[in-house]
């Protein structure tokens, strides 16, 4: 069952699901929208090898961040223009991972599902891949795969990036996500790498 802005606020004034912060401008008829953090991460490796270490690069912004396609080339000088012009505080090409604002912790009879605003999709940027799903019992930040496919978009920190659509499941999780010893993300607090290494440990 979808929980409707009145479930989602009947859910969280009886503390079973929690948002924090929890701003009630941003309840949905359906849906719950999560912000831009200010905190993001690039891998220096050559070669996604996983069974390897990715060698996170992470870093903070204070304003905002422009988002190019893969290979997407920009020299010294217009970067510097751009950055300008905009007030932009870093540029970056390819894929990025980024986090919201909100530490979620949903309840063992609730899950939920991550989606990109619909305003991004129309300027082809995409704010996750694959992992939009949030099982029972995840407690932490979303991280965030950004791409933008067609030109450069610029983000902003604490701007709407997506939405939380949740669920309720017929009977509640034997043990939720955060209770098992084989979840890598439990708890995350900022943005996380990828760690599918410790698949193969």
């Amino acid at each position: 069952m979808m929980l409707s802005d009145t479930d989602i606020l009947n859910e969280l004034n009886a503390g079973n699901l929690e948002i924090t912060p929890f701003n009630e401008k941003c309840v949905g008829p359906c849906s719950y929208d999560v912000t831009l953090g200010s905190e993001f991460i690039r891998y220096s490796s050559p070669v996604y090898d996983i069974k390897e270490e990715l060698k996170p690069i992470k870093f903070s912004i204070d304003d905002s961040i422009m988002i190019c396609p893969l290979n997407y080339h920009l020299d010294e000088p217009t970067i510097e223009y751009l950055k300008e012009k905009y007030n932009i505080d870093k540029i970056v090409s390819g894929g990025l991972l980024g986090t919201t604002n909100e530490y979620i912790k949903l309840p063992n009879d609730i899950c939920a599902q991550y989606q990109g605003r619909s305003s991004f999709g129309r300027v082809f940027l995409q704010s996750h891949q694959t992992a939009g799903w949030i099982d029972t019992g995840f407690h932490g930040k979303i991280t965030l795969e950004i791409v933008a496919y067609d030109k450069p978009v610029i983000l902003y920190k604490n701007q709407r990036i997506g939405q939380l659509i949740f669920s309720k499941t017929l009977t509640p999780s034997k043990v939720g996500y955060s209770e098992r010893e084989c979840s890598k993300y439990a708890g995350q607090n900022s943005v996380m790498h990828s760690l599918i290494k410790k698949d193969f440990e």
